[in-house]
């Protein structure tokens, strides 16, 4: 499994991360903060399936964008898949035809029905996209917002999205068994504990109580990291002494 961070900033894209976006063996994307500028044109061809975690516009901020740059080569439409209620989010707020045009109305050029499909998952039933096997996981933020377990026959890696304090994340990874590394969220830093909690993101005080939880030790890659505060965060990750705990290196190619 390959797995890539994609960049967000123009001024600093190997640091600064405030939109997220993974890209999945090139075909799968998790979130779309940055999916639709941060890939070459043929790049951006190849991914026909979305896993969005929640509505927050980091999260989502270029899915419009990326929609209608692919909508004139879609063959197949655009899938996007979460809960019921992440993606009829996305309808009411986002393709309702004010804030964008309505894709899942609009045909494909082809005329093989509607260049957008919204593939509607139940929390913690496990589902398969792009010969992968995924399932999403509830956890702690502000608004709906679900973790992933993604599985090929090799290895399994988690992404938390935005949390705070939660469990079942931890519980399904305790218990999945070729689990290699979670991509967590980690947002400011120590000192701005109240924030992280009013908020609901981690800290690396936070951060590493929820490890504590975990009877393994996988691979654990910080992101989200709140780029005003970013080096505070990561002097603190460092100082956690847990060997398998590092920030994530934005558009780095990781393979599990």
């Amino acid at each position: 499994m390959r797995v890539r961070l994609l960049p967000s900033n123009l001024s600093d894209p190997s640091h600064l991360q405030p939109l997220t976006t993974f890209l999945i063996n090139n075909t799968l994307a998790m979130d779309s903060g940055s999916l639709g500028f941060a890939l070459d044109l043929d790049t951006q061809r190849g991914v026909r399936k979305i896993v969005v975690t929640h509505t927050h516009t980091d999260h989502i901020a270029s899915l419009p964008i990326f929609i209608a740059e692919v909508f004139p080569f879609l063959k197949e439409p655009i899938s996007l898949y979460s809960t019921a209620e992440i993606l009829g989010g996305l309808r009411k707020h986002v393709f309702n035809n004010t804030i964008w045009p309505d894709f899942h109305q609009i045909k494909l050029l082809n005329g093989n029905g509607a260049s957008l499909h919204y593939s509607e998952i139940e929390p913690m039933v496990p589902f398969e996209a792009e010969n992968l096997r995924m399932m999403l996981v509830p956890v702690n933020h502000v608004v709906p917002t679900v973790g992933v377990v993604v599985e090929d026959d090799h290895s399994a890696v988690i992404f938390t999205s935005d949390t705070y304090h939660t469990e079942e994340i931890w519980k399904v990874a305790n218990a999945t068994e070729q689990l290699k590394a979670i991509f967590v969220d980690v947002s400011y830093p120590n000192e701005m504990e109240a924030l992280a909690a009013a908020s609901k993101h981690l800290t690396p005080q936070a951060l590493d109580i929820e490890l504590s939880k975990l009877d393994r030790e996988p691979q654990v890659y910080a992101v989200h990291l709140k780029p005003q505060f970013r080096a505070q965060v990561v002097q603190q990750l460092a100082g956690m002494n847990r060997p398998n705990v590092s920030v994530c290196e934005i558009g780095r190619e990781y393979v599990f």
